[in-house]
């Protein structure tokens, strides 16, 4: 499943309307919906608001789960703890920072246009 699918399924499962979420991201309720439906992608700031109105975790809302690997050394002794990050959650975050390095990228440029 799809990011945009796993959020139409919440927002149905807890019986919650398109305009109510909507309403709460700052959008239109068509603009919601191309996002819901796949059309447009929800960018990082508006995941986490869907998170906070469907109360869901990022994980749950993944449908993922990180694995925790506790790392003890022979007399019992914890010497670190790592976290396996699902693969869907790596690309998402892989994808926006390349999107933000895009952004600072074209607005250097602007910067430089507006200095000459």
């Amino acid at each position: 499943m799809e990011i945009h699918e796993r959020v139409k399924f919440y927002r149905e499962a807890k019986r919650i309307s398109q305009e109510s979420v909507a309403f709460k991201l700052g959008l239109d309720q068509s603009q919601y919906s191309r996002r819901e439906s796949g059309m447009i992608k929800f960018d990082s700031d508006e995941i986490t608001k869907v998170c906070e109105v469907l109360e869901v975790t990022p994980m749950e809302l993944f449908n993922t789960e990180s694995v925790i690997f506790n790392n003890t050394n022979q007399q019992g002794g914890n010497f670190g703890q790592y976290i396996a990050l699902p693969e869907d959650l790596i690309k998402q975050y892989d994808l926006r920072l390349k999107e933000k390095d895009e952004m600072i990228a074209l607005l250097k440029e602007k910067i430089a246009n507006l200095n000459k």
